[in-house]
């Protein structure tokens, strides 16, 4: 039997454990919060120099047309302006770090290394180009996945072309950079 490669079913896991794999990498311990059952907010945490750092994983299976990375799913909430992280108020975790990991391979992936602000802006700026405009014909857009990915359709209209313009200049100063880390000891 082969492997069943990276699947919706299974990248949520497999990307916890390649930011697993990253940190222990750079002399973190890390604990999984998801043992037991999905954590809300923070998926791991990670401890180096006495410095502890919750953190919150969004891994996204690679498209046919290149790397891109999923915010998690809106809701109607979410649509009307609540929160993309840290929604659960009655959690203890509290997530200071949002990694999202495009998957292609266990060995092939992207990670964008975010402190939760920057996670936040970024996903509010998709979400006010990308679900809270109307459709063409004027209906509402229903809550589904948020993505993003640094590639800019040629017909895309030129006010949500800047919109994701200053998306994508917010996260790729942060692309495969775990020094967000370090600067945070």
């Amino acid at each position: 039997m082969g492997p069943i490669g990276i699947n919706k079913h299974n990248v949520g896991r497999v990307a916890e454990r390649i930011v697993s794999n990253e940190l222990e990498y750079r002399g973190f311990r890390v604990s999984d919060l998801n043992k037991e059952g999905p954590s809300a907010n923070a998926d791991l945490l990670a401890t180096r120099d006495g410095k502890t750092w919750q953190i919150q994983v969004k891994g996204a299976t690679e498209a046919y047309d290149g790397t891109w990375f999923g915010y998690g799913h809106c809701t109607d909430a979410i649509m009307a302006g609540g929160k993309m992280f840290n929604r659960s108020t009655s959690s203890f975790y509290k997530a200071e770090i949002v990694v999202l990991v495009s998957v292609k391979t266990a060995k092939d992936y992207h990670c964008l290394v975010l402190p939760v602000e920057i996670a936040e802006k970024a996903a509010q700026l998709n979400l006010d180009y990308a679900y809270r405009t109307p459709k063409r014909d004027g209906g509402r857009k229903k809550p589904s996945i948020v993505w993003v990915s640094f590639y800019i359709p040629p017909r895309m209209d030129a006010s949500k072309k800047a919109q994701l313009e200053k998306e994508q200049e917010l996260l790729k100063p942060n692309l495969d950079n775990w020094d967000v880390l370090e600067a945070r000891l």
